[in-house]
This record gives structure tokens, C-alpha cells and sequence, in this order.
């Protein structure tokens, strides 16, 4: 598990660490060491063209060019806006370089595209707002073979993942102390590549409480539910699904339908009479009743250990009389419940706004959700996931699964990112799989929180085996339940 950290924390550890005692020299020394180990275990034989800011990022250029200079390796630096004061210790940096090679940003054009181009222009302190003269460098390297960025890309938000109009899109960067959050989430983790973190020898993790924390498949396996020799499908919970207003049958089909492959002992799907044919016929191991009002469901609330509740369900009498039915019955008996899709939509209105919500219920918005449930633009929420997710959780008192680029998960107490998953799930139906999938861990025992975690990250690294079995394009979300599968087994 990566813990990930804001620019604040990181800037604010090291200046308690080093340049309080005056050690940000030998820190920007053992910075440019490590990442000339790193460049000339990758770039044995090539040319190097670094570019160098006016702050420490740029310092840290300079002795990574001094570096790979006394490997006997060619290298050329170009100093981005020269017109700027220099930091001090980038200026020491500058003078015990200048004997080397400078370009001028007019002859970038001329330098081969096989060069390695190093970016160590701001580094954490950058920004999105560069200006024309950077952003036409930025544009310009694109056209590099091999990009490399020291701490983080020129053009990045370190804290949001927000990027300029040009920004500077590394194939590899490598980072100091510790993993910022800007890298981790919207489009920093597509414009830093591979991230190679060098602690410098002080340990971040041990003295600094991160901001969120970031899930791999090692961190939840364990939370896989195991079968005994002897076990029956009694053993395995009962997970009642309540989806599929008219025109939408298939959310509810396909949300039953994941719910039952990730291994619930007995799946029931509540939906309008004229989708129980088609269920039927997809899924017959799924139990399937028409309900077409709130009286038809009532005697199923007693029945299930986890519910979903959502999928396919929109502005209408049905999904409105069903829904308050249910989170009357939930806020009554406690019965742990997943609210998806047109559920989310329905809590806004003000006949919702009085019932309770329990604090282990799970909402599943995409940003376009979470914007409507906090009345801002989707755009608003994108722009800062962390803080979009944490105001659900404070709002609606309830654990969170903010969906998309770099999914968060958080309750109270703890915020995870999941980074896994690309535009391959970006389809119809991706987030009925989800909620089965989630649904289905509940049900097997596992808390909500621990269900929604491994839920997420499981459900996105099948996305990514889809992808490299077949391609981004073109998915139908039900492939997604093979996949699935396989990392349960």
C-alpha cells in the first residue's frame, strides 16, 4: 500500500527534516545521486538534454547533468526562463555547471529526438498557469522518445492532478520522499508514467499521517471470501437486489447477475414485472419478482443480509415510492444497503431529506452524481476528488465510493484511491457490475468499508485484464464478470 501525500505535508516534512539543520545542500545532492543511478540504469548509452528551472527543481537538474557528465555521458542543459532569480541553491548548482553544454529554447527544435530529455523545472512547486514561452517548450517535447521528470511534471498540479494546457507527459519520474497526491489522481498518474520514489534516506511514512492511501490487489486479497470443504450456499449470504424501473431492466439484470458470480449463496432481484421474463432467461439461478409498488417489496426486507438499491431507477413514481419504502425499512432494521445510480439522484429531493442514512450504508456516484448530491458542477467535483468525496461523507453521514479516473473510497476516519482501471470501464452498466460486486462481498460478511474497497479494486483490475486481453474499445460491462472471477479464485 503506497500512502500518499499533499504538497503541503511534503513540503512542511522537509522543512523539519533538512533544510531547518541547514542539509538542503546534501538533500539536493543525494536527490541528483539517485536519479543518475536511475537515469544510467535505464540510458546507458544515450544523450541527455535537461531542462532547468529558476528554483531547487532546477538545482537538482544541474547536479543530475554534473552527474551523468562524469559517466562520460553527453549532455546538454537548457535554462527555462533565464530571465528569473535563481534560488540560492540552484544558483550554486548553475555555477558549478556552466562549463557544460547550453542550448537556448530556439534550437530545441534541432536536437535529436532520440535524446533523453530531463524536465527538472519546478518540480512540487509547479503550477498549471505557465505562459506561453513554457508552454511552447512543453509542446515541443513532445516529439522526445524517452521523457523523464524529476519529482513531478512540469504542468502538474502536485495536489490535484490538474494539468496546464501543455504539460510535460514523462514516461518515468522520479519522485523524492514521498508519493504526491497530484501524481496519483485525474491526469497526473497518465502524465508521470512510472513512478520511482527515492526517500533520500528519510522515512516520510513513519512520521507523517498521508492524506489518503493507495490500494493494490496484495492490500485486500485477504478480504477475498474463503470456502470450506463442507460449506452450502446458506454459508454465503443472501443479497437482495431492488433495480430496473421501465426501460432499465438491464441495470438490475446485470447487477443480480455480478452479485451472484462473485459468490453470494442467494441472489433476489426486485424489479418491474415486465423484466422478470428477461432476468429469468439471462440468470434463472436468480430469484426474480415483479414489484411494481412499494407493498411488493415489504415482505422481501426481512430476507436479505446486504441490499442493493439503484441501478436502472430514475425520476419516477416507482423508483420514489420503492426507495422510501426501503430506506424506511433500512433505517428500521439496519440492514447493511448500497445506493447506485438513480437512488443517488433521489436523495436530493426533499422527500428524502429526512430520512435517516447510516453511517455503513455505501453511495456509489460517478462525479456526475456527486455534483447533483452536492449541487456544484461535475467539473467542480474533478477538479479536487479528495475533497468532493469528503464532503459526501460529511453531507450524507454515509461511506463513499466516488467512481472514476482514480476511484475513492472513504468513511469518516479513512480515505483510499484506487488507481487501477482506465477508460475501458467507461461504458454502460460498468457501475451495475460494481454495486453487484459490492453488494455480493456484504452479504458474504465483510464490512461495507473492507466490501467497497476490495469491490473497487477488484472491478478495476479486471477492467485492466479486459484491456490487455482485447483492448479499451469496445467493452459490454457484463465481460467484465470472467474477469471478475478470476481474481476471486
Amino acid at each position: 500500500m503506497n500512502n500518499i501525500y499533499t504538497a503541503k505535508q511534503v513540503k512542511a516534512f522537509e522543512e523539519n527534516s533538512f533544510i531547518k539543520k541547514g542539509d538542503d545542500l546534501r538533500a539536493m545532492m543525494q536527490a541528483a545521486k539517485q536519479s543518475v543511478e536511475e537515469l544510467n540504469k535505464d540510458f546507458s548509452k544515450s544523450e541527455f538534454l535537461i531542462l532547468c528551472g529558476p528554483g531547487n527543481n532546477g538545482g537538482d537538474g544541474y547536479f543530475i547533468g554534473i552527474g551523468l557528465n562524469k559517466l562520460k555521458k553527453r549532455v546538454k542543459f537548457l535554462d527555462v526562463l533565464d530571465c528569473v532569480k535563481k534560488s540560492p541553491l540552484c544558483e550554486y548548482a548553475f555555477e558549478a555547471a556552466k562549463d557544460l553544454e547550453f542550448i537556448n529554447s530556439k534550437t530545441l527544435k534541432d536536437i535529436s529526438s532520440k535524446t533523453v530529455l530531463v524536465d527538472a523545472i519546478f518540480g512540487i512547486g509547479g503550477r498549471i498557469n505557465l505562459g506561453s514561452e513554457l508552454e511552447d517548450i512543453l509542446s515541443a517535447c513532445n516529439r522526445f522518445e524517452s521523457k523523464i521528470a524529476i519529482d513531478v511534471p512540469t504542468g502538474l498540479d502536485s495536489n490535484t492532478g490538474e494539468i496546464s494546457k501543455a504539460c510535460f507527459n514523462a514516461d518515468k519520474t522520479i519522485t523524492f520522499i514521498g508519493y504526491k497526491l497530484g501524481q496519483r489522481i485525474n491526469e497526473g498518474k497518465n502524465y508521470c508514467g512510472k513512478l520511482i520514489l527515492k526517500d533520500l534516506g528519510f522515512s516520510m511514512d513513519e512520521n507523517v499521517s498521508p492524506t489518503v492511501k493507495e490500494l493494490s490487489f496484495e492490500d485486500i486479497k485477504i478480504n477475498i471470501p474463503k470456502r470450506r470443504e463442507n460449506a452450502h450456499k446458506g454459508d454465503h449470504g443472501k443479497l437482495l437486489v431492488i433495480a430496473g424501473d421501465e426501460g432499465f431492466g438491464g441495470a438490475g439484470i446485470m447487477s443480480s447477475e455480478s452479485g451472484l458470480k462473485t459468490g453470494t449463496g442467494l441472489v433476489r432481484l426486485l424489479t418491474r414485472k415486465s423484466h422478470v421474463s428477461a432476468s429469468l432467461a439471462r440468470n434463472p439461478e436468480v430469484m426474480v419478482s415483479g414489484a411494481d409498488n412499494a407493498q411488493d417489496i415489504e415482505a422481501n426486507l426481512e430476507w436479505p443480509d446486504a441490499i442493493v438499491a439503484g441501478p436502472g431507477m430514475y425520476e419516477n413514481f416507482w423508483s420514489e415510492q420503492i426507495l422510501y419504502k426501503l430506506l424506511l425499512s433500512v433505517a428500521e432494521n439496519g440492514i447493511p444497503t448500497l445506493l447506485d445510480a438513480g437512488a443517488l439522484r433521489l436523495l436530493c429531493h426533499k422527500a428524502f431529506s429526512k430520512i435517516n442514512l447510516h453511517s455503513e450504508m455505501v453511495l456509489t456516484p460517478h462525479p456526475g452524481e456527486a455534483a447533483e448530491m452536492l449541487k456544484v458542477t461535475a467539473k467542480e467535483i474533478q477538479k479536487n476528488r479528495i475533497q468532493s468525496a469528503k464532503a459526501l461523507q460529511k453531507k450524507y453521514g454515509c461511506i463513499i465510493v466516488l467512481k472514476g479516473n482514480g476511484t475513492i473510497i472513504c468513511n469518516k476516519k479513512d480515505i483510499y484511491l484506487c488507481s487501477s482501471g482506465g477508460p475501458e470501464l467507461a461504458v454502460a452498466g460498468a457501475g451495475d457490475i460494481l454495486s453487484g460486486v459490492i453488494g455480493s462481498f456484504v452479504a458474504q460478511g465483510l464490512t461495507p468499508f473492507d466490501a467497497a474497497k476490495t469491490g473497487v479494486v477488484i472491478h478495476a483490475l479486471a477492467g485492466e485484464e479486459f484491456a490487455n486481453d482485447v483492448g479499451r474499445i469496445g467493452m459490454a460491462a457484463g465481460e467484465l464478470i470472467p474477469y471478475i472471477r478470476k481474481f476471486l479464485n
